[in-house]
């Protein structure tokens, strides 16, 4: 594989920071986004859809089970134009209650095949739309392109969509994407004098009508117009890892991926894998950290980022029965990587922790909360960092990508931990539980 997603790079800079300073001293269901309520995180709701999503998956129990429709996208798609879509990375799953619809959004590579040269891959976000969250009906034009022939600060990478759907928004804004950007590549110290170059991942903001075309935010409205952020335009151009860690003592810049949104009595709220360096590049925190708006425009970074120390790749839900909202994260060391077959953004599953105000949030469980299964075929040389979590009806459903040695297009590549390569192609898988083991 040729490409590297915002996941592997901030995964990396996690393991990077671990090193230095070892050196040196979803969503529940509703109709917003991000698999979330009326906000954009994993929805809410006690509406029952009108396709009973447990006939198609098997039954549901206290303890994660695998969905028998596995699995329920596969990459390979080879558009019109002869490029081939490489992967399903970074799901955002809610469901629509004003049309009663599952929708997500997920990024991927369009190249002329799977060995393509990174240079020549154009990354996107594709949308889907389900009556029962299993099966998907799959739109084939990207509802947002990067654009590498320009010199916006997106044009290389443009990818892990968030999405939450407004209802107070004009029209023509109803729809609210926040996705990682880059334009290039920053150094980072790993000490010992060695460096490692790490895509440099902003927050970009795009609106639309449907969810199903987005248009990035004019220059001329972003909070950075008028800005010398370095970048040439701030079309799109939404939240700087530099001001999300502004508060870190010694930070020279920042970075910021894998958004999550959610909306609660008219606010937006952002949580993002986020890095502060300092000015040689050295890493000084990295974790989730959480910023606020009115307008999806201008965002208030909260206090104390990064909220949760060593976390990356947030999704939120909220149980209506509970009074607690539910970030499930990321959070593995070498060690637990090394654990899959897979070289390829590995993770061993979510950790869970829970809050009351989004602002202070509980220890993590002893254990993760959803786990990695080497006998699932879908997922049998492990899972791609990182899914989405959304919550409806007293059923968590986890959509998350994973590597399948099964209906693997020509060509298609797994790279493993011992040097070698494997026929492989990644897939969206689904897992479910009830809510009666959440503690």
């Amino acid at each position: 594989m040729t490409h590297r997603s915002a996941a592997f790079d901030l995964l990396l800079s996690a393991s990077l920071l671990a090193v230095s300073a070892a050196g040196c001293g979803g969503e529940d269901s509703s109709t917003s986004g991000s698999g979330t309520s009326s906000s954009g995180t994993s929805s809410t709701s006690s509406t029952t859809p009108t396709v009973d999503p447990l006939a198609a998956c098997g039954a549901v129990g206290p303890a994660w089970s695998r969905c028998a429709k596995n699995p329920l996208a596969t990459a390979g798609h080879v558009h019109p134009d002869g490029r081939v879509e490489l992967s399903i990375g970074d799901p955002d799953v809610f469901f629509d209650e004003d049309e009663q619809l599952w929708k997500a959004w997920w990024s991927t590579g369009l190249a002329e095949s799977f060995v393509a040269p990174e240079e020549s891959i154009q990354m996107g976000i594709k949308y889907a739309e389900s009556e029962d969250g299993v099966v998907w009906t799959i739109q084939e034009e990207p509802v947002l392109l990067a654009n590498a022939a320009s010199d916006d600060w997106d044009q290389l990478k443009l990818e892990t969509p968030a999405v939450v759907k407004v209802a107070a928004n004009p029209p023509d804004r109803r729809y609210v994407l926040a996705y990682a950007g880059a334009q290039g590549q920053k150094p980072i110290s790993v000490g010992g004098g060695s460096t490692v170059d790490v895509a440099w991942y902003q927050i970009g903001i795009a609106f639309s009508p449907d969810g199903k075309h987005f248009t990035r935010v004019p220059a001329a409205e972003s909070a950075y117009a008028g800005v010398d952020t370095g970048y040439p335009s701030s079309e799109g151009l939404g939240l700087l890892g530099r001001d999300m860690l502004a508060d870190t003592p010694g930070m020279a810049d920042g970075l910021l991926a894998d958004p999550e949104l959610r909306e609660e009595d008219g606010v937006l709220h952002l949580f993002t894998s986020s890095m502060a360096v300092d000015g040689q590049g050295v890493p000084l925190n990295f974790g989730i950290s959480h910023a606020t708006s009115k307008d999806g425009l201008h965002w208030t970074p909260q206090p104390s980022n990064p909220q949760v120390s060593g976390g990356a790749q947030p999704s939120l839900v909220r149980d209506p029965a509970k009074s607690e909202y539910e970030l499930f994260y990321v959070q593995d060391t070498d060690a637990d990587k090394a654990m899959e077959p897979s070289l390829f953004n590995p993770f061993l599953g979510v950790w869970r922790r829970t809050s009351g105000d989004l602002l202070a949030w509980s220890a993590p469980g002893a254990t993760r909360d959803f786990s990695w299964d080497k006998d699932q075929k879908t997922e049998v040389y492990g899972l791609i960092a990182a899914g989405d979590m959304a919550f409806r009806d007293g059923v968590y459903r986890y959509y998350y990508p994973g590597w399948s040695a099964e209906g693997v297009p020509s060509g298609f590549l797994c790279p493993l931990h011992d040097g070698t390569y494997e026929p492989a192609v990644i897939v969206l898988d689904l897992a479910l539980r009830s809510s009666a083991a959440a503690p």
